[in-house]
């Protein structure tokens, strides 16, 4: 039996449970997707070890068996535990000391495991390697609106009907826009964005189409890759319209301030807008925000800052081939699918020129 396994090979597996031995901090800069982290060293012993190592690597090797013989029967235990439903796959940062020297010590002792060559670098340039080559090769229905029009609300129903849908403000764990980020505990970091969206576009791989929230390069604090983008712009964008009163209420539902936290972090917001918008109006905000007056507020900054800056996603300024009233997102989404159906069955009737 092969022990040692490559990425795609650890793919092929029933039931692969990815076990990452790295420390912590190592493990929330990026790891692979549901996998476990069961540090062999935590983040001091891992830089003490580093340290040491530079110097005099026998001596690190035998601080390292010092730093995890007391933790060694708690790791082993709870990786035979998760083999009775898995097959486990051990990795650490390249498939190095850590998880090699673990996965042996569980041979010796009977208990079947993997270990990932290359470790978690081979992964991530699995990734980067698959996003340099990828054809999404299907129809994408760009779903495109100001802010408050619904959008991230009518995918989700979209989903439940049964249409495909890749949420990516929900990966990126922002929503795009300058207060995307309230309210969310959760920063996403590109390495993690990049493997969840590739394992999202794995699950959908064999469907006809796609529907998709209309985004720039960049959501929040992470990029999209280049061949996504360029799909999205020459994809089939619908646009969906609601009344200002329908947006405010929307908004206000998600991004109303709950604490003197968040209020702090929309004055600071706010705050930043004084370049694009000017002092007095900036101040005008601050004093709604103060007042508590949050309904005038977003109000004010859909009329004067968001409708500006997302102009494109209006009438006239961009082609549409559907535009949708969302003031109920319920009856949009039908809307949306029925146009979609009926795209899809138009294209099964086309015929092609064959490829050069």
């Amino acid at each position: 039996m092969k022990h040692k396994i490559s990425f795609q090979e650890a793919l092929k597996l029933p039931n692969p449970i990815y076990i990452d031995v790295r420390s912590p901090a190592e493990y929330e800069k990026g790891a692979i997707p549901g996998a476990i982290n069961t540090p062999l060293f935590d983040d001091e012993e891992r830089e003490t070890l580093g340290l040491v190592y530079q110097n005099d690597q026998r001596l690190a090797r035998q601080k390292g068996v010092t730093y995890a013989s007391s933790r060694l029967p708690e790791l082993i235990e709870k990786i035979e535990t998760l083999g009775e439903s898995g097959d486990p796959v051990l990795y650490c940062w390249r498939g190095g000391m850590r998880s090699s020297s673990l996965h042996a010590l569980l041979e010796a002792l009977g208990i079947p495991s993997f270990c990932l060559q290359g470790g978690y670098k081979a992964f991530r340039r699995f990734i980067l390697d698959q996003f340099s080559t990828y054809c999404l090769d299907k129809s994408l229905y760009v779903l495109n609106g100001l802010t408050g029009t619904g959008k991230t609300e009518v995918l989700q129903i979209l989903k439940d009907m049964g249409t495909p849908v890749l949420d990516l403000e929900k990966l990126a764990c922002h929503r795009g826009s300058l207060f995307g980020h309230l309210g969310l505990k959760k920063t996403q970091n590109q390495k993690d964005f990049d493997a969840l969206l590739w394992m999202c576009l794995e699950e959908i791989k064999e469907t006809d189409c796609l529907v998709i929230e209309g985004e720039g390069k960049r959501i929040g604090p992470v990029y999209q890759p280049d061949f996504l983008y360029r799909a999205i712009t020459e994809g089939i964008h619908i646009l969906l319209q609601a009344p200002l009163p329908i947006r405010v209420t929307r908004i206000l539902t998600e991004y109303s301030p709950s604490s003197e936290e968040e209020s702090k972090e929309v004055e600071e917001i706010l705050l930043s807008l004084t370049k694009h918008l000017g002092e007095k109006r900036v101040k005008s905000f601050l004093s709604l925000l103060w007042e508590k007056n949050y309904r005038e507020l977003v109000s004010e900054l859909c009329l004067q800052y968001y409708d500006q800056m997302y102009s494109e996603s209006q009438p006239g300024k961009n082609k549409f081939h559907l535009v949708v009233d969302s003031s109920d997102t319920k009856t949009a989404a039908k809307e949306i699918k029925d146009f979609i159906e009926i795209q899809e069955k138009a294209e099964k009737y086309i015929i092609h020129p064959p490829h050069r």
